[in-house]
């Protein structure tokens, strides 16, 4: 599991990791190359020290890779590590692996999610991520509560921007009958929920209440851009985890057996609209 405060730095670290071994170098025969010592070029590949243009280009130079895709696919990489997006404006105001989570979302092509506790974070209205906030943070102030949804509003972009993010979304049906602080709040947002799961890069699915399948909790499966893999975020009491590997094919498979208990979209759109009108 990666710890998601360097989730970008510690890509780039593995990446270097094996042009080095695949090189039969050592960390200090790289070192003596680039003009640091061998412990520094293992911090570089833990993820622990910023890799700067020149010093990746030494070590590209140093392990003969002439492959003109996998350099670029470093260099890519490198980038995107030290790169500075609209969250950065957050930093002081939400948990750091909440900036590469954003991070992600806007690298992201395809996100898949299971939701059983909160109705989806990029499909919340602000009103309803506002008195959500409130009940689950009842001691936070309210420039707090003013950031995180702001914070929320600018991540939902990746549904609307020009070249949208498919976001398919299975939810508890109980969700949907959870309401917030108000009735006109819950009634608005599921309004959005039936509205946005029109669009052609939105499915959304209910799990319906009355089958029990053992859902394991609320997590994502990201399909980044090349050259990133695909990553799962992972909702947990104690903070919130990127898996990949073993993990990620669990989530993968749990994923496709939870979508087989839901219902279709048509019907998960009816229902949505049913319970918007009992309200």
């Amino acid at each position: 599991m990666l710890q998601q405060k360097k989730m970008r730095t510690v890509w780039l670290g593995q990446a270097i990791k094996e042009l080095r071994e695949s090189a039969r170098l050592t960390t200090s025969q790289v070192g003596d190359h680039i003009g640091k010592n061998g412990s520094t070029v293992s911090r570089m590949e833990n993820g622990e020290v910023s890799v700067p243009a020149h010093i990746l280009d030494g070590i590209i130079e140093v392990c003969g890779l002439t492959d003109t895709h996998r350099i670029a696919d470093l260099t890519t990489i490198r980038r995107d590590a030290t790169q500075h997006g609209w969250w950065d404006g957050y930093r002081k105001d939400v948990a750091s692996g909440l900036m590469d989570r954003a991070w992600m979302e806007s690298k992201a092509i395809k996100i898949e999610a299971i939701d059983i506790t909160y109705l989806p974070g990029l499909l919340q209205l602000p009103a309803y991520a506002e008195s959500l906030m409130r009940l689950t943070f009842p001691d936070a102030s309210n420039l707090e509560i003013e950031r995180w949804v702001e914070m929320r509003t600018q991540r939902q972009h990746v549904i609307s921007r020009h070249r949208p993010v498919v976001l398919h979304s299975i939810i508890d049906e109980q969700l949907l009958r959870r309401k917030p602080e108000d009735t006109d709040t819950m009634r608005e947002q599921l309004d959005y929920l039936a509205e946005v799961a029109e669009r052609p890069n939105v499915e959304i699915r209910i799990l319906p209440c009355d089958i029990c399948i053992g859902a394991p909790g609320s997590f994502e499966l990201l399909t980044l851009v090349d050259p990133y893999p695909q990553v799962g975020y992972v909702a947990t009491p104690a903070g919130d985890l990127c898996v990949e590997s073993d993990a990620l094919t669990d989530l993968t498979r749990e994923y496709a057996r939870i979508q087989q208990s839901c219902l279709s979209p048509d019907d998960s759109r009816r229902l949505i609209r049913s319970e918007r009108d009992k309200l």
